[in-house]
């Protein structure tokens, strides 16, 4: 008697538990190397972009699970714990381990008006390296991307002399250049936006494009093992109308202007060069 009062409420709790709570195959995790906040503070803009996503695929809202992760590793291990169905992830996360997490590219993302970045090498105007060559053993910032991003993609091939770089975090862009304008770290790698608004830059006067890398896909929207090949068309369709309208809200609060249409296919030179 003892035993069945104890298993009899166990049973009716999870009965009572919505079925959502284990829809991994239908959870949504964002893995986005160094984008600002952490998982608690992004929670609450997390959760509204799950659920218009939800609502637009017909599944209803808080039927998506899923957090974000700025860190690289961290996001990896909780894609490989919660084996979600799908994930919005950095390039170089995808291009690092897309192969062994079966990833299958349904979108990428607009930012910044367009759905490529390229990345820029700035240094000193004075005193400055005169060469990628000379940036051999020096302080980089702010990357956030791995060495062998760096080397492969930005600095074209160099792979080498990026794993011989000090590649040190900093909070923001202006940041990291005004650290090379005051001559505490030898250059910053910063994106196409950057330069685009250079104007801005404070100490601007004091420094120089070193480098310009390659145009690189933006962010890929992946499809992960767990997912059925219905629930991947339906997730394509819905991230390419997710923008407009009353969804355009929801975008720019996770900082994106739209999702575009991409495949494998579009990746593929990327994780050529990504793989020297």
């Amino acid at each position: 008697m003892t035993r069945r009062s104890i298993w009899l409420p166990v049973l009716v709790v999870g009965l009572l538990v919505p079925a959502v709570v284990l829809s991994g195959p239908r959870d949504f995790l964002l893995c986005l190397t160094g984008f600002p906040g952490t998982t608690e503070q992004a929670g609450p803009t997390v959760r509204g972009f799950l659920d218009k996503l939800g609502e637009r695929l017909g599944w209803g809202a808080g039927a998506i699970q899923g957090d974000y992760y700025p860190d690289t590793q961290v996001g990896l291990q909780r894609i490989k714990d919660r084996k979600p169905g799908f994930a919005g992830m950095s390039l170089d996360l995808y291009l690092a381990h897309g192969e062994e997490l079966g990833a299958q590219v349904l979108a990428k993302a607009v930012m910044h008006g367009r759905d490529k970045q390229r990345y820029h090498i700035v240094v000193a105007k004075e005193g400055g390296p005169a060469s990628v060559e000379a940036l051999a053993g020096k302080v980089l910032v702010p990357f956030r991307e791995s060495a062998r991003f760096l080397g492969n993609l930005v600095l074209d091939g160099r792979r080498a002399l990026a794993e011989s770089l000090d590649l040190q975090y900093e909070s923001n862009a202006m940041s990291a250049l005004r650290k090379v304008a005051r001559g505490q770290a030898t250059a910053a790698v910063v994106a196409e936006e950057i330069i685009e608004r250079f104007d801005e830059v404070p100490v601007k006067d004091q420094l120089r494009v070193l480098a310009a890398g390659p145009w690189l896909p933006g962010p890929p929207v992946v499809a992960l093992t767990g997912s059925s090949a219905d629930d991947r068309t339906a997730m394509r369709t819905a991230l390419l109308g997710l923008c407009a309208g009353d969804g355009a809200e929801t975008c720019r609060s996770i900082r994106v202007d739209s999702f575009q249409a991409a495949t494998d296919a579009d990746y593929a030179e990327v994780r050529r060069l990504f793989a020297r």
